[in-house]
């Protein structure tokens, strides 16, 4: 995943929960005139400017507690010459537990300023040339949804598979365990869904053939859920699906159509792929883990029992060991 941070035209940090940077983006380590090794494993307020450590901490911290999120706060960093440098920093907090971390990105301000500058240059000329007025505040506007967009770019890299362009498994993760909290007995459904001697496809036709597979695959599934759910890569030949509001019935017609829909397309090399499924629907008391792991094992009842088909775990509850 670092590697999809390592081109952004903008500072990206990741830190953990106690504030130490796990990585940053070459293109900070430059900004500050510092190298990677000097910057990861500090604290983030360590390379702040002295007044701006208070503002920090007095600010920052609370507000991503709070919110999970901050917007444009603005500050200094310092560079190994005790140079400041000022930017906008935008911090998300994602995940949970262990696995909690906080994603920043820094846009440095220095052409912001320089926009500023000459805003306030023009201002003084614009008081007979409202049209030159006008001009000015457009490129205010566009300067704001550069930003707005750099973010939202940010997030996208987050929260998106490289490959297919589905949600990734973080993503996926973190929506179920929201669903989870207003869920209703039999009030949505989980699919995990396998392609069937996926590692043939590789070991025969290659790795590009086999990326290939998952794109299509991954746009099938996509096109048929349309609005009714999401589609996640979950792991390797492995995707989720989470049917927002189908119940048992609902999920395993559901599940049938795209396993003949897989099956019956013609793939480019391969000709025929097929796919395995097993469905679980939310009992109440359920937790995210105990969900996906019936459809898990939905899922290997369907592979051990001939693959190419749909299993819901109500209907083999009975026959399966604890």
């Amino acid at each position: 995943m670092q590697s999809s941070y390592s081109h952004l035209p903008c500072g990206f940090l990741s830190l953990n929960q106690a504030g130490v940077i796990t990585y940053a983006n070459p293109f900070f380590c430059e900004w500050i005139e510092r190298v990677a090794d000097e910057v990861e494993g500090q604290h983030l307020e360590q390379l702040l400017s002295v007044s701006n450590k208070f503002v920090f901490y007095s600010y920052f911290y609370p507000m991503l507690h709070i919110n999970g999120i901050v917007q444009e706060f603005v500050l200094h960093f310092e560079t190994s010459e005790e140079q400041q440098l000022p930017a906008i920093l935008s911090a998300i907090r994602l995940g949970q537990g262990e696995q909690e971390h906080i994603d920043c990105i820094i846009m440095p301000m220095t052409q912001r300023m320089k926009y500023e500058r000459e805003l306030r240059d023009m201002t003084k000329q614009l008081e007979c040339a409202n049209a030159e007025k006008d001009k000015a505040f457009q490129e205010l506007q566009k300067l704001h949804q550069e930003i707005e967009q750099r973010q939202q770019e940010l997030i996208t890299l987050t929260n998106t598979d490289k490959l297919t362009s589905l949600y990734n498994r973080r993503y996926i993760e973190e929506h179920l365990t929201r669903r989870m909290q207003q869920a209703k007995p039999d009030s949505f459904s989980v699919l995990l869904v396998d392609i069937d001697f996926f590692k043939k496809v590789n070991d025969t036709y290659g790795h590009q053939i086999g990326d290939y597979v998952l794109i299509k695959v991954a746009r099938l599934m996509r096109e048929h859920i349309g609005e009714d759910g999401i589609v996640a890569r979950y792991g390797g030949e492995e995707f989720l699906i989470l049917l927002s509001s189908a119940n048992q019935q609902q999920s395993m017609k559901i599940g049938k159509a795209l396993n003949t829909i897989i099956r019956e397309y013609l793939f480019e090399y391969v000709q025929h792929i097929t796919i395995s499924v097993g469905i679980a629907t939310y009992r109440e008391g359920d937790s995210d883990t105990m969900i996906v792991n019936r459809a898990d094992r939905a899922l290997y009842y369907s592979k051990e029992h001939g693959r190419d088909c749909v299993t819901h775990f109500r209907d083999i509850e009975g026959v399966l060991h604890p």
